[in-house]
């Protein structure tokens, strides 16, 4: 049935009997792409279920599944195809290991493949603590002193009347600032 001429095809009469000229799982790299009309109007014979196609009009890879008559209800060999895609390589959940600061993130599960992942040793990140990003200044306020645009920023408190800083901030109650204040309000009501 195969004729010789500059390829090896099969003959009118084979063509239209559906024959196949050989089985495409012997042939290395053997990939077929269709246009949809071309696709529709291929004989089941000439796909094998699973199979990949490019249907080249719309841009998109189509699974071949083939239904082998059961002469029961199905009374001939039935070929459908569905939208097919590769799996991206996305993530799509994620463990985190603080024993062993380990982040792990895993990639879809993909039947009749090796589910992906990928770990991330993140033992080596030091410091603590919320935030990120760098401070760029520092500004004293209402009783503070010092402060800093760049480099080392230093605050102080700014010691007023009845606060003292030795080891730390202190309020003088005895000083006539605190106690004239707590009688003035006590007394008439009156604001310093």
């Amino acid at each position: 049935m195969p004729s010789y001429s500059s390829k090896v095809q099969l003959s009118t009469s084979a063509k239209n009997s559906n024959i196949v000229l050989a089985d495409i799982d012997r042939i290395k790299g053997a990939f077929k792409v269709y246009t949809s009309s071309d696709l529709n109007s291929t004989s089941v014979n000439y796909f094998s279920d699973g199979q990949i196609v490019y249907v080249e009009d719309s841009g998109s890879l189509y699974k071949a599944t083939v239904t082998p008559a059961d002469y029961i209800d199905i009374l001939e060999d039935t070929v459908s195809f569905s939208a097919f895609s590769f799996n991206s390589g996305s993530f799509v959940s994620a463990s985190f290991d603080s024993g062993t600061s380990t982040l792990t993130l895993f990639g879809e599960v993909v039947e009749g493949s090796i589910r992906v992942s990928s770990s991330i040793d993140l033992s080596s990140l030091s410091g603590g603590g919320g935030g990120g990003g760098d401070i760029t200044a520092v500004f004293a306020g209402d009783g503070l002193t010092g402060g800093a645009s760049s480099g080392n920023a230093t605050l102080e408190v700014d010691a007023g009347d009845g606060i003292s800083l030795m080891g730390g901030v202190s309020i003088d109650t005895g000083s006539n600032h605190f106690t004239q204040g707590v009688q003035k309000v006590n007394l008439d009501g009156g604001t310093l």
